[in-house]
């Protein structure tokens, strides 16, 4: 498995061991996982199990950090991957149940809530983006691109937990608030992004800085019909924007009913289930 020396000893990283016997849960192990994470893929597993079709004994470990560790192993699941070859190994990442220490309180609720702001039009012609600048070097330049350019881009440095906590005072925007700007746009932090599946169903294009790691649905979003690619280093994002502007209404609405389409298809918490009991029984 994944291990890392630490003052001579070896500990586990952010690991979930779960073994299913007899269709249902027989044994559970949580290492390190950051705050609900194994919780809420624990109830994800038991849901996937309750849908009746669990063919087999196993044992499986879930790496609930933000990107893989380690080589690939039977029955070791990531919440991400770096290429098509390895989406056997994808597990539906925590927020589909919640991330409350987020201000998600309920994955289905949010997503409720964000479509019904979608309906209303926007407010701000312009680009947000709020996040920690601190968990990626790139997410820097958003901040920078905001001076450079206040009329194209509003980007705010932040630490929701601090937020939802109310330990500290700092800037927030609601998911649903979101809707108000015309532009989104999703940048790396650690690792993979849990909020690109929420993002698609603002009704607002969409924009998506390319990275390494990506979640299972990450591979059949297709640029320019889903989703405007933004390069790693940020450096094409003012010309994409502009790109934009200029093709018109009917091609910015025609990407947002893509992406909003898709993600009513594919994005909800019930297919996110299937796929983990597909994946139990190795079917992917």
């Amino acid at each position: 498995m994944w291990f890392n020396k630490k003052k001579d000893q070896e500990e586990p990283l952010e690991l979930l061991i779960v073994s299913i016997k007899n269709a249902q849960i027989s044994s559970i192990s949580n290492f390190n996982s950051f705050q609900s994470r194994a919780e809420s893929s624990l109830k994800m597993t038991i849901d996937a199990i309750k849908l009746g079709i669990i063919n087999k004994d196993i044992s499986f470990s879930l790496n609930t950090g933000d990107f893989p560790v380690g080589n690939i192993q039977p029955n070791n699941f990531y919440y991400c991957c770096d290429c098509k070859e390895n989406l056997s190994t994808v597990f539906p990442d925590f927020i589909f149940d919640h991330w409350q220490q987020a201000g998600i309180e309920d994955y289905n609720l949010t997503v409720q809530k964000i479509i019904d702001a979608s309906s209303r039009p926007f407010i701000h012609n312009k680009m947000l983006w709020i996040g920690n600048v601190k968990t990626n070097a790139t997410r820097k330049k958003i901040t920078e691109y905001t001076k450079q350019f206040p009329d194209l881009i509003e980007a705010y440095d932040t630490c929701v937990d601090q937020h939802v906590s109310g330990s500290k005072k700092v800037p927030y925007i609601s998911l649903s608030d979101h809707t108000k700007y015309k532009y989104l746009i999703d940048i790396e932090g650690r690792g993979y992004s849990g909020r690109i599946k929420l993002l698609l169903h603002t009704k607002r294009l969409l924009f998506i800085q390319e990275r390494r790691w990506k979640s299972y649905y990450h591979f059949e979003l297709e640029p320019y019909r889903h989703f405007i690619p933004v390069k790693n280093d940020m450096s094409d994002l003012i010309s994409q924007i502009e790109f934009v502007e200029q093709q018109g209404l009917t091609y910015y609405e025609t990407i947002v009913n893509n992406a909003f389409d898709f993600a009513i298809e594919n994005l909800k918490y019930d297919v996110a289930i299937k796929r983990i009991q597909n994946l139990i029984n190795n079917k992917l």
